[in-house]
């Protein structure tokens, strides 16, 4: 049973830390840059599309272009956060 409390615990921690990866990335991919056009962040798989459709008004886009490095950095959070949950649960074992 502390094995499936450690894969939710490792899953639920990945998936929030990948969220605020992202959301770092995208704001600090905002306000770079104040050009226009399409710009990308973290390893292409997160686009902002800004195009002027006249002068008042602005027309925006976002979203995800990719979801492999998402995925790839979910499976890799998941795999640390387990390796350290287990680590922490056998030393709490031994004590």
């Amino acid at each position: 049973m502390k094995i499936l409390a450690n894969f939710i615990n490792s899953l639920v921690a990945s998936i929030i830390s990948t969220l605020i990866i992202l959301t770092a990335s995208f704001m600090i991919m905002l306000f770079s840059s104040g050009k226009e056009g399409y710009r990308t962040s973290y390893f292409d798989s997160i686009y902002f599309n800004n195009v002027a459709v006249s002068e008042e008004i602005l027309e925006m886009q976002f979203g995800v272009a990719k979801g492999s490095p998402i995925i790839m950095t979910i499976i890799i959070l998941f795999v640390v956060y387990f390796l350290l949950f287990s680590i922490k649960k056998r030393a709490k074992d031994k004590a």
